[in-house]
């Protein structure tokens, strides 16, 4: 493996060890967890010598250490029932739109475009 290579995939290493110690800030057991699959990852794919791979697996990393920065946030329970969300300035934000039940809106749109269309058929013979 390239030296560049190797740069990249200990820069990718750091950077997501960097990102747990941020999005799990203060939460022992998930920064003990992540850092565990993190490092047992790496290990798995050490041995692994094919350039194309390897630039493949840096591309995964990279997808998963922004995936993690912009979509994980902390909630804390500051009293029963109670809780505190920690989001990072990475963190994408999304509007809440509430669940609707599409189908059986449309089912019924729909008996009623086939009844208005059967009356206008027979109006028009």
């Amino acid at each position: 493996m390239g030296d560049n290579l190797r740069r990249k995939v200990l820069h990718m290493f750091k950077k997501l060890h960097r990102t747990r110690m941020t999005i799990f800030k203060n939460d022992e057991n998930a920064l003990k967890v992540v850092r565990a699959k993190i490092n047992e990852e790496y290990k798995k794919y050490k041995n692994v010598q094919n350039t194309a791979a390897i630039e493949e697996l840096i591309k995964f990393a990279e997808e998963v250490e922004h995936e993690v920065r912009t979509t994980v946030i902390q909630a804390v329970e500051t009293e029963p029932g109670k809780f505190a969300l920690r989001i990072t300035p990475d963190t994408q934000l999304i509007d809440n739109i509430p669940y609707k039940d599409e189908q059986s809106n449309s089912n019924t749109s729909s008996k009623q475009d086939t009844k208005a269309s059967v009356s206008k058929d027979k109006k028009n013979k």
